[in-house]
């Protein structure tokens, strides 16, 4: 057995079973041009050595860290204009242990997840790898964030590097950055500082758990530059206190959104703890919404799986259905590259369940029943993740109306992440379906704190205004509908939900206005009514508001 220490490339021709399905000749070719002129012979001139061949895939070993960067950079730009061959590539240092017949080593594991990481005509490389890389050469790479790769015990920050054909939009492919300023108390007081300081660390760890963003704390702020900035001013008096928050394009100190939280400072730590989730949860939402454009230069064949899952996000936050279908592609696409990814597979399931939902479509068995198999797997994948629970549990409820094992979800997603906004959204829809009205109305009171800066507003007065309908409280109803419909008003399945709402809180005039305003409109889906899972007593609600109904 022999020990030594490498710098491992792992590549791997993408689309190669498609390939193989639709041109089995051209799948062969490609991969024996990778052999014997695209691949391999680079590899050799940077004193590369083949470890391993697996069909559609290598492994190699180089001999220092600027001869595997070298050689990737090489190889995808010569593939950059090619019409069949996309490789990914990922490389790590690691030690390697070899007998005879094979090698082994964590480090082979780690750059074969690394590679699942990379986009198609690009490479990724681990921290470790970076680091011993000059600083010229540092420069040459993205920070692409940190990474749960599957079976790695702790997160890994990867780097990321295109051909220049593929970097030419201004900031292309760089990973969102947030700068956290110190936050500002008035009075200053020993005790509103330490409330400022507790908000300010607390939101800080929040957002360095977050994938896809690159976290930056104050005393960093000076020497690193941040496409956000967040400013944070606490003002008490008393007992009563007003905590503002902004987030800001670091660029020109445009202010991108404010939001105002207010509560009683008289036991700090519950003041903490209830300005905390709120605080991340709007944070976590403003800089998806406002990083969608950072790739838009790129097609979906040209993204890597984490960067498809982003602009499906960013497409779901302009909430139209055109948006929403090129969201489900781009996720269609980051499951192909990667079937097993967990969070990829929980994002397409909960994307297809919300089409179906907003078509008011019904779906065969097998598609629903694969949707299941898809979460289950996202559950194995990624059990760490709130998000995969909350998105199975939306399943249970949504399809199989199985309250126990929604619940179950529910609680798993809330102890990985209790500031996880959409909890409350599914502890409202599952007391609707158990017939527990005031429960589903209490758990809406999140959408209250949350007021106007809400980028999800529009579909949640929707939802909200059905609660509260559900619930007989109809003046609040009509007060949630009549505001969506302001909000959307050339939307018919909102117009529907407001003739609804009108009609039962008695309302003759906002009814003749939502039936004249429906009566022009085009009887299309609504990315805000979506057909909810109600007791039988109740579906009433889902007829009326179905895109083919016609106003009540």
């Amino acid at each position: 057995m022999r020990r030594r220490l490498t710098t491992l490339m792992c590549a791997d021709l993408v689309g190669y079973s498609s390939l193989m399905g639709e041109d089995e000749d051209l799948a062969v070719a490609a991969v024996q041009a990778l052999r014997n002129e695209h691949l391999e012979p680079v590899a050799k001139t940077y004193g590369g050595e083949v470890l391993k061949r697996m069909g559609d895939g290598w492994i190699l070993s180089f001999p220092g860290v600027e001869a595997a960067l070298d050689c990737a950079e090489e190889v995808q730009s010569r593939l950059a204009e090619h019409d069949v061959i996309k490789l990914r590539i990922g490389c790590h240092i690691g030690e390697i242990v070899e007998d005879e017949a094979d090698f082994y080593g964590n480090g082979v594991n780690i750059a074969q997840r690394i590679e699942t990481e990379a986009p198609p005509g690009g490479a990724m490389f681990s921290e470790d790898l970076f680091r011993r890389l000059s600083r010229a050469r540092q420069t040459e790479l993205r920070d692409a964030g940190m990474f749960n790769l599957k079976n790695i015990a702790t997160p890994i920050r990867l780097y990321q590097w295109r051909p220049a054909n593929l970097s030419t939009a201004p900031n292309a492919g760089e990973l969102p950055s947030i700068g956290f300023e110190p936050f500002v108390a008035v009075p200053e007081t020993e005790e509103t500082e330490a409330v400022a300081l507790d908000l300010h660390d607390g939101i800080v760890q929040h957002s360095l758990r977050r994938t896809g963003i690159t976290t930056v704390d104050s005393g960093s702020l000076d020497t690193t530059p941040t496409v956000f900035l967040v400013r944070g001013r606490l003002r008490a008096a008393g007992s009563r206190a007003r905590f503002t928050l902004s987030l800001i394009m670091r660029e020109d100190l445009t202010t991108l959104w404010t939001g105002t939280y207010e509560g009683d400072l008289s036991d700090p730590f519950a003041f903490v703890d209830d300005m905390l989730p709120r605080m991340e949860a709007d944070v976590r939402l403003q800089t998806i919404q406002h990083d969608g454009n950072r790739l838009s230069h790129l097609n979906n064949n040209q993204l890597s799986v984490s960067e498809l899952r982003a602009r499906a996000a960013a497409k779901y936050f302009q909430q139209t259905l055109d948006s929403w279908h090129e969201g489900l592609a781009a996720l269609d696409r980051a499951v192909l590259l990667s079937p097993n990814n967990g969070m990829s597979l929980a994002m397409r399931a909960q994307s297809r369940l919300n089409m179906w939902s907003v078509e008011f479509a019904t779906p065969d068995v097998a598609a629903l029943e694969q949707v299941g198999r898809d979460l289950d797997m996202a559950v194995a994948e990624a059990s760490t993740s709130d998000f995969v629970f909350w998105a199975r549990c939306a399943y249970r409820l949504r399809v199989l109306r199985d309250l126990p094992g929604a619940m179950a979800d529910m609680e798993r997603s809330r102890e990985i992440n209790p500031s996880f906004v959409g909890t409350s959204d599914l502890i409202a829809q599952a007391a609707l379906l158990d017939a527990r009205f005031e429960d589903a109305v209490a758990a809406l009171d999140i959408y209250v704190k949350r007021g106007s800066e809400d980028p999800f507003r529009m579909i949640r007065l929707a939802f909200v205004a059905r609660v509260y309908l559900a619930a007989g409280h109809l003046d609040k109803a009509r007060a949630a509908a009549i505001a969506v419909a302001d909000l959307r008003p050339t939307d018919r399945g909102i117009q529907l939900l407001k003739a609804l709402v009108c009609d039962k809180a008695g309302d003759a005039e906002g009814l003749s206005a939502a039936r004249a305003a429906a009566a022009v409109l085009p009887k299309t889906p609504s990315v805000a009514i979506n057909r909810l899972a109600l007791p039988q007593e109740l579906e009433w609600i889902n007829t009326a508001t179905h895109p083919q109904a016609d106003p009540v």
